[in-house]
């Protein structure tokens, strides 16, 4: 039940916000400088009142946006709605920190100001203020109110990929044709004829029979180094055939082991050898001889 009948306060206090800021959507291409402006619209809660001091803290995507400055800035003053503020900004990564405060308040709306990102990246991101904040004071220089407004979604800041151009070469030659009904001795086919762009030097081209010398002459040193290759290759194959020929010729000698003599028996070689002339004569004589005869003598 409290929380119900707190509802219709909250609702009051949200419409009635002493301070807003906006920005519209912002396009540019990757590498340029895009202007963001932040606009604001100051309501005071009481009647008499001024805003004499805000602060905020605008947050960005570091990764896309580059921070460069905000151009209202000079020499730590800034002038907001008509009135001269003391101002300071402290930037950080992805962040900027900004306070302003003056003795005699601002009210009303306008443009708060004017800051400048460097697009870093073709993607869209949304800039947020948070911890706002401001103050007012009466024509007394009392103050009475300090308000808290949180966190603000200001507008999306998109980046787009520059488009690539290509700029025409002064030195390219433009061609141009022959009217079709003009009679010419040329063949009927169309003739186009190249006209040099001036200052620009003709570019001479090689000669096509220079291009077929050159191609035989490559063709002919291939098969010239391919047919040393092969006989080269051929000469070692035969070479080694012969090395392992010779090797095997050696090891079968090796192998084969001479057999050895056999001598013929005694009885063999008497029986078969025949006798000399001498013994043959030596045995006539034999032959011939008479038997020796040995005679005893006995003693008378």
């Amino acid at each position: 039940m409290a929380a119900l009948l707190l509802l219709p306060f909250a609702f009051s206090a949200a419409a009635t916000a002493p301070v807003t800021i906006t920005s519209d959507d912002v396009r540019g291409n990757v590498g340029d400088t895009v202007t963001v402006t932040l606009n604001i619209a100051v309501e005071p809660p009481k009647l008499g009142q001024t805003m004499d001091s805000l602060q905020f803290v605008l947050e960005y995507d570091s990764a896309a946006l580059e921070f460069v400055d905000i151009q209202e800035v000079y020499q730590d003053r800034i002038n907001i709605l008509g009135a001269q503020y003391l101002c300071s900004v402290t930037t950080k990564t992805g962040a900027v920190a900004f306070a302003a405060a003056a003795t005699d308040g601002a009210s009303g709306s306008g443009v708060l100001m004017h800051v400048r990102f460097r697009m870093l990246s073709a993607v869209s991101t949304m800039l947020v203020l948070k911890k706002v904040s401001c103050s007012f004071v009466t024509a007394n220089g009392t103050t009475q109110d300090r308000r808290s407004v949180g966190t603000i979604n200001l507008g999306r800041v998109t980046g787009q990929s520059a488009p690539t151009t290509i700029a025409p070469s002064a030195s390219a030659p433009t061609v141009t044709q022959p009217p079709a009904n003009m009679a010419t001795d040329q063949p009927r086919f169309p003739v186009s004829e190249v006209t040099l762009a001036p200052g620009a030097s003709p570019t001479a081209e090689p000669e096509k029979a220079e291009t077929d010398i050159l191609a035989y002459i490559v063709f002919g040193l291939f098969i010239v180094v391919a047919i040393l290759i092969c006989v080269v290759l051929t000469l070692m194959i035969v070479r080694r055939g012969r090395n392992k020929a010779s090797a095997k010729f050696f090891e079968d000698d090796e192998d084969e082991a001479p057999e050895p003599l056999e001598t013929p028996e005694e009885e063999d070689l008497y029986e078969d050898t025949t006798p000399l002339e001498d013994e043959e004569e030596e045995e006539a004589e034999e032959e011939e001889e008479p038997p020796i005869q040995i005679v005893r003598r006995r003693k008378e």
